[in-house]
């Protein structure tokens, strides 16, 4: 039995690739394993949206290719969207990786290609394992994976394959990569991938390329599926998760939301990433009308606080339509979790600009924000044809300005679910001993309590709340289906 492990790096669309394959590779008989030293085939999932990641990667398949040295019938993959743009650099700088697969390239083909490449290992490993010996050449590229698979007898053919969706109809087992230990039985889905908004600062579309969206039909038996197979937890995911368009009926993302959060069993949908263009009343109704299963938590990525910045960004919205969509779920929701994201120190961005943004933080008031200092990225706009212009220590100082606000503004907001009585679900267990739950806004709580408490739903208190984290007591245990949502 040929056994693989996956690092993933990045965002849940990353996750979900990964799991995708993996449940791919478990159907043609493979076993997934928890360390890179047990794996006979290694596949990293690349993310390239913040350079940190990239220089974690190198470091990482520097250490792949150093254990190959011993073992040397180990393949090693790299897909993702570092894949997408760096593909000959990592072949040049890494002779012993075998395979770089883009983001944006066709995942069906890439299937295909490991269904070959695990027949011919099952073999290589039978010989290194009697032997000892190697029948083939550590230093194996196979840089054209398409032309590879439509010259040599393949496994399963390209035009032989269910697609995305399907391998999921097919899997012999429920278990992902994420639950390997006692754990929360969750599912990460892919409804699209791509972006078309072509925000001056990000790369996703360079690396996963132009919007394309996965038949709703497929994503609703998909979730059906993991939810009798245990899943608590489904998360649709898409680089612009809201301009979801059914390619066969032309349902937008409202109604695919609508007709999941109908479907039977108990669980709770989230859904990442938004982008504020595509917020719609329709969806805040939507997700008002079935609180029992879609969570009233949203992310809402502001980016920044002045209409300057944002039209440099072409984030095709002004902070007065933003805050009119924060009414709008507010009204709706009036307890809603809300998060967003934060650049600060974009070119050109003033002192002037960075208090609008200040002002938006204190009048809106996030639950809590996710804020990072700017930093160009190859290929995009903004490195094109942007200087970066605002120096690093003012960079640092309006961000450390952002984030001590936003702790007191979270202190704050926090303590308003000390007292209350909340539906969890249980996804953990910390080292120190404390498990880890959230509320149906995403926040987390820590309790006491056994390990059978984990992956279900149970009824807490809150006894006490920090600017991160919310501590409760155990008020019931394991809910059942007809139990409503207690608060959020």
């Amino acid at each position: 039995m040929i056994n693989f492990f996956f690092k993933t790096y990045g965002c849940q669309a990353n996750v979900a690739d990964s799991e995708g394959l993996a449940s791919f590779l478990k159907s043609i008989g493979c076993n997934d394993v928890t360390s890179e030293e047990e794996a006979d085939v290694v596949i990293v999932n690349t993310c390239a949206v913040r350079e940190k990641a990239e220089q974690k990667l190198y470091t990482y398949l520097g250490r792949l290719c150093i254990m190959k040295k011993s073992k040397q019938f180990m393949k090693i993959g790299v897909i993702g969207c570092v894949a997408s743009y760096k593909r000959d650099e990592i072949y040049k700088r890494f002779d012993l990786i075998n395979f770089v697969y883009g983001a944006k390239e066709d995942y069906k083909v890439l299937e295909s290609y490991l269904a070959d490449l695990i027949v011919k290992l099952e073999t290589t490993k039978q010989v290194f394992d009697d032997s000892g010996v190697v029948i083939e050449p550590a230093k194996n590229q196979d840089r054209d994976i398409k032309k590879v698979v439509q010259q040599g007898p393949s496994l399963l053919k390209p035009s032989r394959m269910m697609g995305s969706m399907g391998i999921f109809k097919r899997q012999a087992t429920s278990k992902s990569i994420t639950t390997r230990s006692k754990e929360l039985n969750r599912s990460f889905i892919n409804i699209m991938t791509g972006c078309n908004k072509f925000c001056a600062y990000c790369i996703v579309p360079f690396t996963r390329g132009r919007e394309v969206s996965y038949p709703m039909q497929e994503i609703i038996d998909r979730v059906a599926h993991d939810v009798a197979n245990g899943s608590k937890e489904v998360t649709l995911i898409g680089q612009n998760v809201n301009s979801y368009k059914d390619p066969e009926t032309g349902f937008m993302f409202s109604e695919l939301l609508r007709r999941v959060a109908a479907l039977e069993g108990k669980f709770w949908v989230r859904w990442v990433s938004p982008h504020p263009q595509d917020m719609t009343v329709e969806l805040f109704d939507v997700i008002a009308q079935y609180p029992d299963r879609i969570p009233p938590y949203v992310h809402f990525p502001l980016q920044a606080g002045s209409n300057a910045v944002l039209e440099l960004m072409k984030r095709n919205y002004t902070i007065e339509q933003f805050k009119e969509q924060i009414g709008w779920l507010r009204t709706r929701m009036p307890d809603a979790v809300i998060s967003t994201d934060i650049i600060v120190g974009f070119p050109g961005e003033t002192e002037e600009d960075f208090e609008q943004t200040m002002k938006a933080i204190e009048e809106i008031r996030f639950d809590w924000i996710y804020s990072f200092n700017y930093s160009p990225r190859k290929h995009t706009l903004a490195s094109r044809t942007m200087e970066d212009d605002i120096p690093q220590e003012v960079k640092s100082r309006r961000l450390d300005r952002l984030q001590s606000c936003q702790i007191e503004i979270g202190a704050e907001v926090y303590t308003k679910h000390v007292g209350r009585v909340y539906e969890v679900l249980v996804e953990k267990r910390f080292n120190d001993g404390k498990l880890l739950a959230r509320t149906p806004g995403n926040v987390r709580v820590l309790l006491e309590g056994p390990d059978s408490l984990i992956d279900s739903f149970v009824l807490v208190r809150i006894l006490a709340s920090s600017p991160v984290n919310l501590t409760a007591e155990l008020v019931q245990a394991e809910l059942t289906p007809e139990v409503p949502m207690a608060a959020v």
